[in-house]
């Protein structure tokens, strides 16, 4: 338009798909996920005796649907889960509702020793601390009640980073549904 040229719409097509690839190619590689290892040689000796779930959750605002991803370590192998959700109010509301359905998942399948992992800082300390917070309420209740349900829970913030597994279960389950 600003060089007086009119284009088919043949050619804005072929043109925009034309400059799309060269903004791709101009894009930065991502860094290389790091390789976990499936089996580890020695216990972790921060969770010894308990099995380690590791939780995360992908919330879309526009939607208010959470999908959450939870990770059971038992040491020999790993196996992944999800939930999905609706009308959730906001990421951390969404990283509750993934803690607490870890929780509700280790105990449907008989485990009474577990370490639940998070890469949400706030939501650790306030489980830790048995603080309670307006906006998760409810659902940190539930978490408290169930407590005396196990043997040995423990509760950890972990880095993004070591919980890329989960991660990647709640943005896919989310990314997929979005998709459909």
């Amino acid at each position: 338009m600003f060089e007086k040229r009119l284009l088919t719409p043949k050619e804005t097509i072929l043109k925009a798909i034309t400059e799309e690839k060269e903004w791709i190619r101009a894009q930065p590689c991502p860094s290389p996920k790091p390789m976990i290892p499936v089996i580890r040689v020695e216990p972790n000796p921060n969770t010894a005796g308990l099995m380690s779930i590791y939780t995360d959750a992908a919330w879309n605002p526009s939607t208010g649907e959470a999908r959450l991803g939870w990770i059971i370590d038992d040491r020999i192998s790993k196996t992944q889960h999800s939930a999905s959700l609706t009308s959730v109010s906001s990421p951390l509301m969404a990283e509750t509702l993934a803690v607490i359905t870890a929780i509700n998942f280790a105990l449907s399948h008989g485990l009474d020793a577990v370490s639940i992992l998070s890469d949400s800082q706030i939501l650790m300390n306030t489980i830790k601390k048995r603080e309670n917070k307006l906006e998760i309420f409810g659902v940190l209740r539930d978490i408290y009640s169930l407590l005396p349900s196990f043997k040995s829970i423990s509760f950890s913030f972990i880095n993004r980073t070591a919980n890329v597994w989960a991660d990647n279960v709640a943005k896919q389950a989310l990314w997929a549904l979005n998709n459909v």
